[in-house]
């Protein structure tokens, strides 16, 4: 349901592990979050727009502006 993450978590090489730490999460919550099973909190959307250096708006499917 939010290809935008997972897209932008491949193109700066993290791993799915890395960026559930990153989050503090496990690596079932970060899936069930990007799958579209679980709401994502705003403050772990916030972290991964500032980790990627993107928009909010774009991970969530919003602007179709990729990032630098």
């Amino acid at each position: 349901m939010f290809p935008n993450i997972e897209a932008e978590r491949v193109r700066r090489k993290m791993s799915r592990q890395y960026l559930s730490e990153v989050l503090g999460v496990s690596l079932r919550t970060l899936s069930n979050w990007v799958n579209g099973k679980t709401e994502i909190p705003a403050a772990a959307i916030i972290t991964m727009a500032k980790l990627f250096k993107c928009s909010t708006d774009y991970l969530l499917g919003l602007d179709e502006q990729k990032p630098a």
